[in-house]
């Protein structure tokens, strides 16, 4: 059962000197975690550090951990933060802080039981640390945290998921300019998975209990796969499957005031009897290019088929496609840069 964490850096020659980063679950020992270096051209793994973390409970084999979605401080720093997350119906929550040069990590004191995080986000401009993450079912919480001891410093808000339906995939983004949360949300409502746009403004934080200023039914949209957003020019670039997973991958522009589209063009073709399992994105503002990672599988002999994209966010151009080997667990990477 795999119960700890791996760190691989993806050093992609293409996108200047920027690091790639990927967590995803590791197999040797429960309740630890690796740091690798990975360069693309010489697929070669280069061991960085170990660390590790604790639960309160010495039962760790009925526990399948895995990471969560990742916050970096921005530039001129290694410094990083991400929640430890479980897989299954034995859950345990907690919150992680990493200084990538350093080699040095702290760990939360509190430990949930219960929920997962949806997105954790970072505030340059107020140096804060915020995320949302579910308690039960139907309960979404956003809480901020002290950067330093990872404490809980206040509560944001609570939401009832049945009202403001439920985050989905890597589909939100934050403004630190204008201090405001867009996501695409989805809920199943017969026959089908509707999509919906929600908008929060955080500088209600205080004032009112209820941040939501904007949701609204998005006709036909069914699910959003991936959201990247540029902050200079208040452009989400996201990509789209119409709704099933078996159709191809379109990229768009979505306005994040509006929720609406432009400029659909194809990603990635779906060929007949394949699916899309997974969809990893990050951009890079530098050099203003989205990596994408692409998993399909074949319906019959479930066979996967992986693939490396790099497109320039203003453009849509398609700078680089390959096909690569076999990545493990690729449904449980988080990517992100420094």
């Amino acid at each position: 059962m795999l119960a700890a964490v791996i760190l691989i850096l993806l050093c992609a020659s293409t996108v200047s000197s920027t690091s790639y980063f990927a967590i995803t679950a590791f197999n040797i020992d429960r309740l630890h975690g690796s740091i690798y270096t990975y360069e693309s051209i010489s697929t070669q793994f280069q061991f960085y550090m170990n660390f590790s973390f604790h639960i309160d409970d010495n039962d760790t084999y009925l526990y399948y951990f895995e990471p969560g979605p990742i916050a970096t401080v921005g530039k001129n720093t290694s410094l990083m933060y991400m929640p430890i997350q479980c897989g299954t119906a034995f859950e345990r929550l907690f919150l992680l802080s990493f200084d990538i040069n350093a080699k040095t990590y702290k760990q939360s004191e509190w430990i949930s039981h219960n929920g997962f995080f949806h997105y954790l986000f970072y505030d340059p401009l107020r140096q804060k640390l915020f995320g949302l993450h579910s308690v039960s079912t139907f309960t979404l919480i956003i809480e901020e945290y002290n950067i330093t001891t990872l404490d809980v410093v206040k509560q944001y808000t609570k939401q009832d998921g049945e009202k403001y339906t439920f985050p989905y995939a890597l589909c939100s983004i934050f403004d630190y300019e204008e201090n405001w949360i867009v996501e695409v949300r989805t809920r199943f409502e017969n026959p089908s998975v509707n999509a919906y746009f929600i908008k929060m403004d955080l500088n209600l934080v205080g004032k009112k209990e209820d941040i939501v200023v904007d949701f609204h039914l998005m006709p036909n949209v069914f699910n959003l796969c991936t959201m990247a957003y540029d902050i200079k020019t208040k452009v989400i670039f996201a990509t789209w499957q119409h709704g099933s997973i078996d159709q191809d991958l379109i990229m768009l522009y979505m306005n994040p005031y509006t929720g609406e589209f432009r400029n659909e063009t194809l990603l990635l073709a779906t060929p007949a009897g394949w699916d899309i399992q997974d969809i990893q994105a990050i951009y890079d503002e530098q050099t203003r290019q989205i990596l994408f990672l692409i998993n399909h599988e074949n319906d019959s002999t479930f066979s996967d088929t992986y693939w490396v994209l790099l497109v320039e966010f203003d453009t849509m151009k398609i700078i680089e496609k390959k096909k690569v080997d076999h990545i493990h667990d690729f449904s449980m990477w988080e990517l992100f840069l420094l």
